[in-house]
């Protein structure tokens, strides 16, 4: 693609967006009777620049500040009826960007709850978003796409411009929850933050901590302004495309130099090289995936004994999710999940009273034939399930010991599943019906699961963390101890499956990505995203964290390639 002729048009769309102002009144600073900020209507202008409207909107500064501050921050917020606009305005004369870890920068975080429902978890409609003071993005929860933002530096600061799309068109009198949050970051650490409503540090993990807007001002017949945000984001995320990857990339440049306005149609007609389809490209989770199926399966709570040389118990708990319907006269495959550190049974699914995010969607990726019926079971590598007390040292070096010689034949024993017995033949025999996998420090133990215990599993799903933590931090020694793991089992490439993920802002990303390359490099290890071509890949999801928010859709777009 001719980038240039892209630029054109957002150097176009900018010139005659710019020409659009709002009126300038009085700017007040105060929450209603209520405790809720307000915003007015208005549709600034996204450009880093502080456009007159916001000069109706009222200044409010953060209630919370945590850490030895002399950093200052004031937020004014307004809305129409797509979106919900922010502006921070931030004093501080030294500005860093040196972490790799987002929240660790100099940056702005908006939270929104759009429904206000201050559900414990995350939903569809709630959102965390961060911009440093550099106009970087990231996105812990939610759509990427409905975030737009600017920044500029100031003489003793910055200023944030953002814009969030609405889900819903936005009403007069309605209420939001809403949380806004700087982050001062001092060289490569976090010193503090400043918050306008949440004093306990916990907004990322719990809308109920959000505050409130109420949304007022909208005269009657009132339009909201022009809107080239999706537009200008859809232009800038074309720029991004190698075409050198798609067969047919001569046809598309005629058609999108001819219908620039029909783009996002034009670029599905785009066919992926031999090469390209390689890769295992990431399929955003659907909405209605995260609300409740109306068949739903169902989790049971049961405990097993265990020699655990570390605490000394002998009886330890784990979850297991029965698919909808089940019936044991039928066989089912078995996913062992493992949670991440400092997490429990509960961690994955919930437990047999709850309904988390990853049981929802799998109920409906069952519902909708997207996957086979299967059990999922949810076991610790903690001594019990309240966390990791003294167990941690059995992990991920040990588990699979407690895995193979305690977790399986229990669960096997007593569930429906290809296992003719729970024995090692059996267990062996039935591998190609068995799949493990885990996130963070479950992913690790994934790993050395697979260089311990091959045979009893054909499927290993490694989620955010590569192997280098298990005592190796060489990617080439790496990969070829897991392919002598392969080698000296008798088995070929054809008799296991690796389907890793990660995230580009993860901070374990860039170590797995280097052992990932490695593997690419060793015979036993064939690279595709098409299971009948390859027996292994690496999704690689842009702006995605180290948060089960990213790894569930990870799941969502794994477990289809499982057991075929």
């Amino acid at each position: 693609m001719e980038k240039a002729l892209l630029k054109g048009f957002i150097l176009l769309l900018g010139v005659i967006f710019l020409a659009f102002t709002g009126s300038s009144t009085f700017a007040g600073n105060e929450f209603d009777a209520e405790g809720r900020i307000i915003a007015k209507y208005g549709s600034p202008i996204i450009d880093g620049e502080i456009d007159e409207i916001w000069e109706t909107a009222y200044m409010y500064k953060p209630k919370h500040i945590s850490g030895n501050l002399s950093t200052e921050a004031s937020f004014r917020v307004l809305w129409d009826d797509n979106a919900i606009y922010v502006l921070a305005e931030v004093k501080d004369k030294q500005l860093s960007a040196q972490s790799n870890t987002p929240y660790m920068q100099d940056s702005v975080e908006i939270f929104l709850d759009e429904n206000n429902d201050k559900s414990r978890e995350f939903g569809p409609d709630d959102v965390q978003y961060r911009v440093n003071y550099q106009n970087f993005r990231t996105v812990d929860k939610g759509d990427p796409n409905r975030f737009y933002t600017a920044t500029k530096i100031t003489n003793n600061g910055y200023i944030v411009e953002a814009r969030i799309a609405l889900k819903n068109k936005a009403e007069n009198g309605q209420v939001m929850g809403i949380e806004l949050q700087v982050n001062d970051a001092v060289g490569n650490d976090r010193a503090g933050t400043l918050n306008l409503f949440d004093g306990t540090g916990m907004a990322w993990d719990n809308t109920a901590l959000f505050g409130e807007v109420i949304l007022l001002g909208k005269e009657e017949g009132t339009e909201p302004g022009l809107n080239p945000y999706d537009l200008i984001s859809l232009l800038q995320n074309t720029l991004n495309i190698d075409l050198s990857l798609y067969k047919n990339a001569d046809i598309i440049q005629k058609e999108i130099n001819k219908q620039y306005q029909d783009l996002l149609a034009v670029i599905d007609k785009l066919e992926y090289t031999d090469e390209a389809a390689n890769e295992k490209w990431f399929i955003p989770l659907p909405a209605e995936y995260r609300l409740e199926a109306e068949v739903q399966g169902r989790i049971e709570r049961v405990y097993y004994k265990s020699v655990n040389a570390v605490a000394g118990k002998d009886s330890k708990p784990l979850n297991v999710y029965l698919p909808p319907n089940y019936d044991p006269a039928n066989k089912y495959n078995v996913f062992y999940m493992m949670h991440g550190n400092s997490e429990n049974v509960d961690t994955v699914l919930g437990g047999p009273d709850d309904n988390k995010e990853l049981k929802r969607i799998i109920d409906n990726m069952i519902a909708n034939g997207d996957i086979e019926p299967l059990i999922i079971v949810t076991p610790t590598y903690y001594a019990d399930s309240d966390g990791p007390a003294t167990g941690a040292g059995i992990m991920p070096l040990e588990y699979y010991k407690e895995l193979i010689e305690e977790v399986i034949p229990f669960v096997e024993s007593r569930y429906s599943t290809y296992a003719e017995s729970t024995d090692r033949e059996g267990l062996i025999a039935s591998r190609e019906h068995r799949a493990v996998g885990g996130f963070s420090r479950g992913s690790m133990t994934t790993w050395h699961v697979f260089l311990n215990s091959l045979e009893y599993f054909k499927y290993y799903v490694p989620l955010s963390a590569g192997a280098a933590l298990i005592g190796q931090d060489n990617p080439v020694e790496i990969a070829e101890n897991l392919a002598s793991a392969v080698k000296t089992r008798n088995y070929t490439a054809d008799d296991f499956y690796l389907f890793c993920a990660n995230g580009t802002d993860d901070f374990t990303f860039e170590a797995m990505a280097r052992q990932i390359d490695a593997m690419k490099e060793v015979d036993i290890f064939k690279y595709s995203s098409n299971p009948e071509k390859g027996n292994f890949y690496f999704m690689v999801v842009e702006n995605a964290g180290h948060t089960w928010y990213w790894v569930n859709q990870y799941i969502y777009n794994i477990l289809p390639d499982l057991f075929k």
